[in-house]
């Protein structure tokens, strides 16, 4: 879930090991206490004052400090950044000036498409930040408070409590049901923050929204120009975590075009009542990336959870920008203190597979760090932008869990894997992934298939055989192209890899081509051709893994038919042991079996492009 554009930057800024400290290179700063302000609109480039000075085709410098009645010698801004009218797909880095744009992101867009996110980063030089975008797009910064220096405070500490729903308009005797276009709801302030707190932390979800947007101001104050959420035109729910100030009345939020409105809390800022201390103060960072899984894995497996440790022993809360990138499926990621209760909300919520997706994360720290689980397999990004002073809880309960689901492999062939069909205890062999095989005689890839003298009917493509199966897949291997001996097999690459892609799958294995017999010498010198032409695209294709069956099966005793593309029954339960092999790789799982009877797997199982051996299959299986 994904094109390039979408995807956040390569590089990884820090490296971290699950279950190790973090060592963050990020520069720290002073500890500060919040201001709230407005929420109050800095920058919008579609205006031609638009509040900022472009530095380059891709950067504009904002100023924060000593405009709009907000004071001069701030460390740290609560901003939100919304990209609009992009030219394609890409992202928003936001970081202070005068520092060197750093590996991280705030906001992740597609082409038409409205994207917002809110963020705390670190003020530079003449109390400014500068806000780098991939690709051409107008940038909006909003503002709603900000951070200055202090050692002690009252007012202005932040102070975590256990997240919960204070709002949710679905639900019966709900404060407000649905809103309408233009209408608002006004929350009472929390039963956990004192009467003049001066702002929230909340985590805003809407549901069933036709489009539109959402602001939030202090209750009995006018609405702002300025926003935190974009909601998708599509209904489905679109999160954003946002710091709000307040009112003794509590907060207002606003809807453009209406729908379902879910608040949760995470936490409230201090009023004047509050006695000093310097607990809850703001330590910014540098931008800073502290966990990619995609480069640091595992992923977070559906159901599981993977735990992050942390640098900062007196860090009650950290400040992150949480991101989600190839995502298996609709579902959410709850981020929470490590080793603690799982809480009953949410702070991501992606909506489709491949989806990229981020939001602010204020997430409370235990002694072994934050946690974060998953209901749908997903990479995790995490960058840090600072954190909150104070004691983290502690960490009661075990690690959890966090195992791969099998995986769904579908197997697409012509009557040389057919052998897998017509001989069913070669599907015995299909370990550690669910399966699901289509081999039909006469297959061809793209153009029309020949008329099988076995069957007496003409089998649908390889092409359609993927875009006709149910639901996703997450792997496809491909048997085919044995029947292709004269077309344009590099373009059928091209096509059968797009239409994988479009099924969901994160990799496609194509096996390369068997030799043939010397007395088929047109028939041999296709496959060779299509097994070149294979290897040429493989470059082009991240996702591509070329396996170099013709080589293994050539190794290979008493599998192959007379034709020398046709595999015998051995053969059949050798090309069954073969695929497996190849997803406990991809899985980085133990081989499902030795290479011999009596011996001990491979762990992790390797890559069989480089092995020189092939399994005993006759030892291993009887066959």
């Amino acid at each position: 879930m994904l094109a390039i554009g979408l995807l956040l930057s390569a590089t990884v800024a820090v490296s971290a090991v699950e279950g190790n400290p973090v060592e963050s290179a990020a520069a720290v700063g002073e500890s500060t206490a919040y201001t709230p302000v407005g929420p109050e609109r800095l920058a919008d480039s579609r205006r031609p004052d638009c509040g900022c000075t472009r530095l380059d085709a891709t950067t504009r410098r904002v100023r924060v400090g000593g405009r709009n009645g907000i004071p001069t010698g701030i460390s740290a801004v609560a901003i939100t950044i919304t990209a609009t009218r992009a030219a394609g797909n890409g992202y928003v880095t936001t970081f202070p000036t005068g520092t060197n744009r750093p590996d991280t992101s705030i906001v992740n867009f597609q082409a038409g498409q409205d994207s917002a996110n809110s963020t705390i980063v670190r003020v530079g030089d003449n109390d400014s930040i500068d806000v780098y975008s991939s690709v051409s797009a107008d940038i909006i910064v909003d503002v709603t408070g900000v951070f200055r220096d202090a050692d002690r405070a009252r007012a202005g500490r932040f102070v975590p409590v256990t997240p919960r729903r204070i709002l949710d308009s679905r639900a019966p005797g709900a404060v407000v049901g649905r809103l309408g276009p233009d209408q608002s709801v006004t929350l009472p302030m929390p039963s956990e923050a004192p009467a003049d707190a001066v702002a929230v932390a909340v985590n805003v979800t809407a549901v069933d929204a036709p489009g539109g947007y959402l602001t939030g101001h202090g209750a009995g104050r006018s609405r702002p120009e300025s926003s935190f959420l974009n909601a998708n035109a599509n209904g489905t729910p679109t999160a954003s975590a946002v710091i709000l100030p307040t009112t003794r009345s509590g907060v207002t939020i606003w809807s453009s075009a209406g729908g379902n409105v879910l608040v949760d809390i995470v936490g409230y800022f201090t009023g004047p009542s509050a006695p000093p201390s310097s607990n809850g103060l703001f330590v910014p960072t540098a931008p800073d990336r502290i966990l990619d899984t995609r480069s640091q894995g595992p992923q977070v497996f559906r159901n599981g959870a993977r735990e992050l440790a942390l640098p900062f022993p007196d860090a009650a809360a950290i400040v992150t920008n949480l991101t989600l990138d190839l995502t298996d499926d609709a579902g959410f990621v709850t981020a929470y203190p490590a080793g603690t209760k799982l809480p009953g909300v949410s702070a991501v919520n992606p909506n489709r597979r491949d989806h990229t997706l981020p939001n602010m994360a204020i997430t409370r720290t235990s002694t072994r760090g934050t946690a974060y689980f998953s209901t749908t397999s997903t990479h995790v990004i995490v960058d840090l932008n600072g954190y909150f002073t104070g004691t983290p809880v502690a960490a009661t309960l075990g690690v959890p869990s966090n195992v791969r689901p099998p995986r769904r492999v579908l197997m697409v062939g012509d009557s040389t894997m057919a052998v897998l069909r017509d001989v069913p205890g070669t599907q015995q062999l299909f370990v550690g992934f669910d399966p699901v095989l289509d081999a039909d005689n006469c297959r061809r890839l793209i153009w029309m298939s020949c008329k099988s003298p076995t069957t007496g009917r003409v089998p649908n493509t390889v092409q359609q055989a993927i875009q006709s199966t149910p639901g996703y897949v997450d792997v496809v291997v491909v048997m085919a192209g044995y029947n292709d001996w004269n077309d344009p097999f590099h373009l059928f690459v091209d096509a059968i890899m797009a239409t994988s892609r479009a099924k969901g799958a994160r990799q496609v294995i194509w096996l390369t081509y068997s030799q043939g017999v010397p007395s088929e010498p047109v028939h041999q010198a296709a496959y060779l051709r299509n097994t070149n032409d294979l290897w040429a695209a493989a470059p082009g294709y991240p996702d591509l893994i070329v396996a170099d069956w013709r080589t293994y099966n050539s190794r290979s005793s008493g599998w192959m038919g007379a034709d020398g593309a046709h595999l015998r029954n051995r053969g059949g339960y050798a090309l069954a042991d073969y695929i497996s092999r190849w997803i406990a790789h991809l899985d980085g799982r133990p081989c499902p079996q030795p290479w011999t009877p009596g011996g001990v797997p491979d762990r992790p199982c390797p890559n069989l492009n480089n092995v020189a051996i092939v399994p005993d299959i006759l030892g291993l299986y009887g066959v």
